[in-house]
């Protein structure tokens, strides 16, 4: 996402002073996020919700590009020609799971189309099959070191338009992770 966002703070201490920081867009979006997601909790499992995620998003022509695994749950940024966006799903209990997303239109924040997500998934959910699991076919890995034997901290698809830069090892480009955190994936820029 690489954004900058100015932040304006005003201490009481200084009077009539304003103080001005510039913070990394990533730092701010992950503490904010809670605040200004739209949020909906369902009644189903993980499983059940990353199935009915897949089907929702690629019907809506908009794929999961990227994948992270994170605390109880994950989280998926998906985009198309249009919009972007991003969705956490966080297993409540085995049987609730709470998603949260944002979805943008270029700077436009696009609320409708959250909640046709959150209601496309929720559809979804009542059709999984007890046996369908998320269809990682045309995902690739994600590591923690540019090495095929290094830990795998998520999936991307080939092709998608990702957020990477090269790193020091041919072959490799490094990627910021939805958490912030640094990975590598196989790959080239085009």
């Amino acid at each position: 996402m690489g954004r900058i966002i100015v932040v304006c703070l005003s201490l009481s201490i200084l009077s009539g002073c304003t103080v001005i920081a510039a913070v990394g867009g990533a730092a701010v979006d992950g503490a904010l996020y809670v605040f200004t997601a739209e949020k909906k909790s369902l009644p189903f499992s993980m499983r059940k919700i990353l199935v009915a995620t897949q089907k929702t998003l690629d019907g809506m022509d908009l794929s999961a590009t990227l994948i992270e695994p994170v605390d109880d749950g994950y989280t998926l940024e998906f985009s198309n020609n249009k919009l972007s966006g991003s969705l956490k799903l966080i297993r409540e209990t085995n049987r609730l799971t709470t998603i949260s997303g944002r979805v943008y239109k270029g700077m436009s924040r696009q609320k409708s189309v959250e909640s046709a997500i959150f209601e496309g998934i929720q559809t979804n959910a009542l059709r999984v099959k007890h046996s369908e699991k998320f269809n990682f076919k045309k995902y690739h890995y994600i590591r923690v070191k540019p090495t095929v034997t290094s830990p795998k901290v998520g999936w991307f698809i080939p092709g998608a338009k990702l957020d990477v830069s090269p790193s020091n090892k041919a072959g490799w480009l490094k990627i910021k992770m939805p958490s912030g955190n640094k990975a590598f994936l196989k790959g080239q820029i085009n």
